[in-house]
């Protein structure tokens, strides 16, 4: 059991910084494809997220966005990163949607994660949302058990496909930007233009 009480507060853009070493430790276990750009390029969102809900809230609508922050003896354990998930057209009603959870690894099952989930229901309710929604890796079977035990059930598949697979399964030329001067190039070079912005990594030059 934990000695001290976690004490859970919502982050300002002021304390991310103080978050650095639980953005390292998140990326490292997550791999570099979740956070491409690396932790700071992390904090940088998350301190716009945190301001454009600010503002939301300052025009008088709902919050977009909360950073739950788990702190033991003054120190950040735990965040879970909050976002308001609008259903579309088929309902009125938003959701609260869990993107990210990490606990440091030295203060794991020891309910830290449950408490974060606590936040993101209290979260939930004072903005009105019908439902918590919460991003699972696959595979992960400590994972999924833990939120299955919360009361979480599967939900319906979502596909997503990048851009560019997109564009070459459905036969679509990309825009050129118009910044881009075409004017004069030969058939064979447009055709090889298209190519590297279909295919960035097989690029040849004209």
């Amino acid at each position: 059991m934990l000695r001290a009480p976690v004490v859970v507060r919502a982050a300002t853009d002021d304390v991310v910084t103080s978050l650095t070493p639980l953005w390292a430790e998140f990326r490292e276990q997550s791999g570099a494809a979740v956070v491409p750009n690396g932790t700071h390029d992390l904090s940088d969102r998350v301190r716009a997220r945190i301001r454009e809900s600010q503002t939301a809230v300052e025009a008088g609508l709902r919050p977009s966005y909360r950073l739950t922050v788990a702190w033991l003896d003054g120190e950040p354990i735990a965040f879970a990163s909050l976002s308001v998930l609008e259903r579309g057209l088929l309902t009125t009603s938003c959701a609260v949607l869990v993107d990210l959870v990490h606990v440091d690894g030295r203060h794991r099952k020891l309910g830290v994660g449950t408490t974060l989930l606590r936040e993101a229901a209290v979260f939930a309710e004072e903005i009105g949302a019908s439902d918590v929604v919460v991003n699972v890796p696959p595979n992960v079977r400590d994972v999924n058990r833990f939120y299955a035990r919360h009361g979480f059930a599967p939900m319906v598949l979502r596909r997503s496909a990048p851009i560019a697979v997109l564009r070459r399964k459905l036969g679509v030329e990309p825009r050129l930007d118009p910044r881009d001067i075409t004017v004069g190039l030969t058939p064979v070079q447009r055709s090889l233009r298209r190519r590297a912005l279909l295919h960035p990594r097989r690029a040849v030059r004209p």
